[in-house]
């Protein structure tokens, strides 16, 4: 029974770790990743610091997998402070400090938090000056600004205040005023803060008061920490006023591509790969070019064509940033491989380190189970009704956007068209009638609202 306790209380802090790393996880990949560490041997929380990157490979896509065991060793690190003695009979016995004797004094701490870390602050500078030089160094412990970070509510709308005080939801129009309020105070400490520190101010704001703004399922439990729409809220809010600023600048500056160009990007303009010139690359694009002439898009399954794609990444890329920027045409007719699914693929990864395809599939994973578990609970009109109780075959990336669309009152035609599951695309062409708006053109029979 106490090993049973210990390992559910084990697991919960584990869960917290992930959620406060990764807080749009769904509730279902967090317990996978918890039950796989256990099924490896996991005994205890400081155990998290030998879990390696293929420990969890088939569960998180890389970028994930590295956020989260640096979160891992974060927790199990342990930080030895090299505290200082202050005999009792020191002048600094008025202030905060620990005595000499076996019974430390603490003394009675400032008022505010800012006094507070001025006097730790003086009190660490007098003891240096009047202890001998053979006493340790005294470490100072400093809250960062986010942690100490103070809401300014009464700034805030009345309504908010009044949400605050019945425990209820403000309305969403009221909520957004509470977030640039929030926003133009936390700008006064950082221009820009970071995600992390955002997470920290909102995950205090939804300690405080968790029902008026938590994320909350239908059936009462808190989603993945409660904090993540309001931490959406606040960073997007804080960038569309830093962007503002930024735009000015990004006009005003001709024939260089600023910083907004390359956001995101791990190789947005790469050297050549060793043993690679500009003469030989160009040789391997102007091979692409002959093998699509000869072979067309079924050249693309072969080894050579994945290969030569790879070693000419750069060229890509010193095409694709030519300014001014090359017409579409120009860079299929060099590029035409380029254009199909397989290789636009590979390139974007290759751009970003990120592997679109797994990050989509993730999202929708773990979206769509929210999005579709919130109509569940609240279906707005009768489409949505019929999409939950006719959709349960199809994808779930197919029926969050049915869900969405008929929520919406959106016709589905006017983003989808179906054709026969046989039809190839100059069948489409011929026999459809296709709109001058773009489509996704889906092969097959789905029932459409």
């Amino acid at each position: 029974m106490v090993l049973s306790r210990m390992m559910s209380n084990m697991s919960e802090e584990i869960k917290e770790i992930i959620c406060k790393t990764l807080p749009n996880l769904s509730e279902e990949t967090q317990w996978q990743i918890i039950l796989k560490l256990q099924s490896s041997g996991l005994e205890s929380k400081e155990d998290l610091k030998y879990v390696q990157q293929e420990d969890i490979a088939d569960l998180l896509p890389v970028i994930q997998r590295r956020k989260l065991l640096d979160a891992f060793k974060l927790e199990t690190e342990t930080v030895a402070l090299d505290l200082q003695v202050i005999p009792t009979s020191s002048p600094l016995s008025s202030d905060w400090s620990v005595s000499g004797s076996s019974s430390p004094t603490l003394c009675t701490p400032p008022n505010s938090s800012s006094s507070q870390l001025s006097s730790i602050s003086s009190c660490s500078s007098q003891a240096r000056n009047s202890e001998p030089s053979n006493r340790p160094s005294t470490s100072q412990i400093l809250k960062t600004w986010p942690e100490i970070f103070q809401v300014p509510w009464e700034q805030m709308p009345q309504e908010i205040r009044s949400a605050i005080a019945d425990g209820k939801r403000p309305k969403p129009v009221e909520r957004r005023q509470m977030v640039r309020v929030l926003a133009d105070e936390m700008r006064r400490y950082e221009a820009n803060p970071t995600r992390a520190q955002c997470l920290t101010v909102v995950r205090n704001i939804i300690r405080q008061y968790p029902k008026t703004f938590a994320d909350i399922a239908p059936d009462g439990s808190l989603l993945c920490g409660g904090y993540t729409s309001l931490l959406i809220q606040l960073k997007n809010r804080i960038e569309n006023v830093n962007r503002d600023r930024s735009f000015s600048c990004h006009r005003s500056s001709t024939g260089k591509r600023g910083p907004t160009d390359t956001y995101g990007c791990t190789r947005f303009q790469p050297e050549l790969p060793p043993e690679e010139t500009d003469e030989t690359v160009e040789q391997h694009r102007q091979r692409l070019e002959e093998i699509y002439r000869q072979e067309g898009a079924g050249g693309a399954e072969r080894a050579e064509v994945k290969n030569l794609m790879e070693l000419t990444f750069s060229l890509q890329r010193r095409h694709i940033n030519t300014l001014p920027p090359p017409d579409i045409e120009d860079v299929k007719s060099k590029w035409p491989f380029l254009f199909m699914p397989r290789y636009i693929y590979a390139h974007f990864e290759l751009l970003t380190d990120i592997n679109v395809l797994r990050s989509l599939e993730l999202s929708m994973e773990e979206c769509g189970r929210a999005i579709t578990e919130y109509f569940r609970g609240k279906p707005t009109n009768k489409d949505v009704k019929d999409i939950l109780s006719n959709g349960e075959d199809n994808e779930m990336a197919l029926r969050v956007v049915q869900l969405l669309m008929a929520h919406f009152g959106e016709d589905l035609t006017g983003l989808i068209l179906l054709t026969d599951v046989s039809a190839t695309a100059s069948d489409v062409e011929t026999t459809l009638s296709l709109p001058a708006s773009p489509r996704l053109i889906l092969p097959g029979n789905i029932h459409l609202i």
